[in-house]
């Protein structure tokens, strides 16, 4: 199974908020894959001007210039 299609989590953060900060990550939106939480990320916006922050299961932490980026990449039928 390829990163791009395993679940991830997406979450929403205030844009002052680091991501080593020592707080709770708050309640996120989970997704079959990381393909479809980059698509959420990029086509709604349900936390208006917090910035999305994306979990892969390897624990890694995309932000949001890594999410577009993903965005620009994808395969488009």
């Amino acid at each position: 199974m390829t990163p791009d299609h395993q679940p991830a989590r997406l979450q929403y953060w205030p844009a002052s908020h680091a991501v080593d900060a020592p707080d709770a990550w708050p309640d996120s939106y989970e997704f079959a894959t990381v393909d479809d939480a980059v698509a959420f990320a990029m086509t709604q916006s349900p936390a208006n001007r917090e910035l999305a922050w994306l979990r892969t299961p390897d624990g890694a932490i995309l932000k949001q210039a890594q999410i577009r980026r993903l965005w620009e990449l994808r395969e488009t039928p």
